[in-house]
């Protein structure tokens, strides 16, 4: 089955005959509860999906944002069948002191598309463990000029026996990250503490006391907000302020989302995210760009916040999900080398790199950072005409292909997008209730016509 051959179309019901079957095997695997599709890898092609049913859908979820090139991209293929793919995937190597010339390939090639100033990166398996390591980065840097600051030895190895008894015995650090209301960083312990967007991520589970700033959430459109919007960031930047004065002196890091994803596709102008990285470097802390999701490509550039128009680089920037892999971008002057200090296993999976790699240098070929801006405001602009049939979808937004919009309820968001799948459209949720669309970045605007229709259709009966 070609790319041409396919178009959406839907034969059963969701999941269809042969996907529950193929799930009842799978009861073994404790998440099976959350499944929803089945799909034939080997038939899906692009932009389009296709389930062991048969069902072709047009894929706008991308895996929660995971998928960059559609299905059986042609050079992820290659790449995959190439011979240093298959050594790198049958010899896993502890790679920071064990590698192969391999690894420097991808290395060499990740260099050109290293956001500016950022001179280092650090790879692990996903972005919410890239989020981990990076503030382990920060902890390390605010516990070493604490020390320095306090006529003490920089490294943890020449301390007194005391304090290194201290340490061990779990005394920690009282040092804190300040996040914002609504993020999403990962779900492990620690970048969980950062994390505030669903309940059901954070019940039952210890949490450091770390501070939490409200976001300034724009309201859409923008130029019909502007005096709101400005008075939400004004009141964010004041509480923030507020923030570093009352932990003045322990703030290791600023957590924060070029856009917030999970919690709901929610913006801020790059005004606000300037002023943050001010009230930072003035307390002394790093800022910390989390990209997971608005990276590598999302947007319509290599990563988000380079319109942002930032005086200076972040202090590290965090990606994962279409990069194939999980870790952080940092600059020079805060990379951590002393031996031992940062360090795991693997630290760069080398087959999972060169996808990676290949993802961001058929971004730059096929001129898709030109695509994504193009289709992207397309999109968003047949989304804005679509909410002026339908007052009950509100707030059409979005910068690129990360795009989204709201629904009265949790309900009608849910029924919207079982019709819009019977419609042959999959596209997923976010926030309260909010559809989040994710299209791959070879998305066109025929595919973009095609999902409208299907939206339209589907607001009419939801009406």
């Amino acid at each position: 089955m070609t790319i041409e051959a396919l178009v959406p179309q839907v034969r059963t019901e969701f999941p269809g005959p042969k996907s529950r079957e193929e799930m009842a095997r799978g009861a073994l695997d404790m998440q099976s509860v959350y499944r929803a599709l089945v799909i034939d890898d080997a038939k899906s092609q692009g932009v389009f999906l296709v389930d062991v049913d048969g069902n072709v859908l047009l894929d706008l979820f991308a895996n929660f944002a995971l998928g960059a090139l559609g299905y059986n991209h042609e050079k992820l293929a290659s790449v995959a069948k190439s011979e240093a793919f298959l050594h790198a995937v049958v010899n896993p190597t502890s790679t920071p002191f064990v590698t192969t010339p391999s690894w420097f390939d991808v290395l060499e090639g990740l260099a050109r598309f290293a956001p500016r100033g950022m001179g280092k990166i650090y790879c692990v398996d996903a972005g919410g463990e890239g989020v981990e390591a990076a503030l382990k980065v920060c902890f390390i840097a605010h516990g070493e000029k604490r020390r320095v600051g306090a006529g003490q030895p920089k490294s943890p190895l020449e301390l007194d026996v005391a304090e290194q008894a201290r340490i061990m015995d779990n005394a920690g650090s009282d040092a804190v990250v300040v996040s914002f209301a609504g993020a999403f960083h990962g779900r492990g312990l620690g970048p969980l503490s950062a994390t505030h967007s669903k309940l059901m991520h954070k019940a039952d589970m210890p949490a450091f006391p770390w501070p939490t700033c409200e976001f300034p959430s724009s309201r859409w459109p923008l130029d019909r907000h502007a005096d709101e919007n400005q008075a939400r960031e004004a009141r964010s930047i004041a509480e923030l302020e507020r923030i570093l004065e009352r932990h003045e002196g322990k703030v290791a890091a600023v957590l924060v989302e070029p856009i917030q994803s999970e919690g709901g596709d929610r913006h801020a102008s790059p005004a606000f995210f300037r002023r943050v990285q001010e009230l930072a470097a003035s307390a002394g802390a790093l800022l910390v760009l989390d990209e997971v999701q608005t990276g590598v490509g999302m947007t319509g550039s290599y990563w988000a916040h380079e319109q942002l128009e930032l005086p200076r680089p972040p202090d590290l920037m965090t990606f994962g999900k279409k990069m194939q892999m999980g870790g952080f971008f940092v600059t020079n002057e805060h990379a951590v080398t002393q031996f031992g200090r940062m360090y795991q296993t693997k630290n760069g999976d080398r087959a999972r790199a060169m996808l990676g790699l290949a993802t961001l240098e058929t971004i730059e070929r096929d001129g898709l950072l030109a695509n994504v801006r193009d289709t992207g405001a397309y999109f968003l602009a047949r989304l804005e005409e679509l909410a002026t049939r339908h007052p009950h979808m509100t707030e059409p937004r979005g910068k690129g292909f990360l795009l989204a919009f709201d629904l009265p309820t949790v309900q009608a968001r849910d029924e919207f997008l079982k019709r819009a799948m019977r419609r042959g459209v999959f596209a997923s949720y976010t926030g309260v209730r909010s559809v989040r669309l994710r299209p791959h970045l070879v998305t066109t605007k025929r595919d973009v016509d095609f999902a409208i229709a299907a939206f339209d259709a589907a607001l009419g009966e939801l009406a």
